[in-house]
């Protein structure tokens, strides 16, 4: 199977409706625009359930990817005022 890319090269594939090999060759806003559809429609067909276990997997790579005190910013800006309430919760639970 080949890889898209823009311009510098064809993509070769097999066309079920003329029943053979074509060659396609996308502009770079063309290219944008498939990858922008492929993405939408990948989206629409997910489960809600899917969609949230990708948005968990997502952000938990994220937040592990921040060093402590980045971390520790985002989680005091996202709680505001309850971030002191939110350490004491986390200290009780794993005391």
């Amino acid at each position: 199977m080949g890889v898209f890319t823009t311009m510098s090269s064809s993509f070769k594939y097999y066309d079920h409706s003329s029943m053979k090999d074509e060659n396609i060759r996308l502009n770079d806003e063309q290219f944008v625009t498939l990858k922008e559809i492929y993405v939408e429609r990948l989206v629409d067909n997910m489960s809600t359930k899917d969609l949230v276990q990708y948005v968990t997997d997502d952000m938990t790579k994220w937040v592990d990817s921040l060093n402590y005190n980045d971390a520790m910013v985002e989680f005091k800006e996202y709680w505001d005022e309850y971030f002191t309430d939110t350490i004491a919760e986390v200290v009780e639970i794993t005391s």
